[in-house]
């Protein structure tokens, strides 16, 4: 089997950023990096020098038409779905 030839998908990583405006919680998405699928199975992480990330971290296929309410709703629905 020829690994150049395989076709690997292309995640985006986003991270959250919570914060207070006129008293009402809101959250920010930042993309912070890709990831493909390694042909022997997980994930391989680009992640730029220089970025630091902490908390749970949200991974979607690359370019998915996600607005940030989709994202908040993933994101919160993971999270709640393991209990975090």
């Amino acid at each position: 089997m020829n690994i150049r030839s395989m076709k690997s998908q292309r995640y985006d990583i986003i991270v959250f950023e919570n914060f207070e405006y006129n008293g009402q919680k809101r959250h920010k998405a930042h993309r912070v990096g890709t990831a493909t699928t390694s042909p022997k199975g997980g994930f391989v992480l680009y992640i730029p020098a220089g970025i630091a990330i902490t908390g749970r971290v949200l991974v979607v296929p690359e370019k998915t038409p996600l607005n940030e309410v989709d994202l908040l709703e993933a994101y919160q629905s993971a999270a709640d779905a393991h209990g975090l």
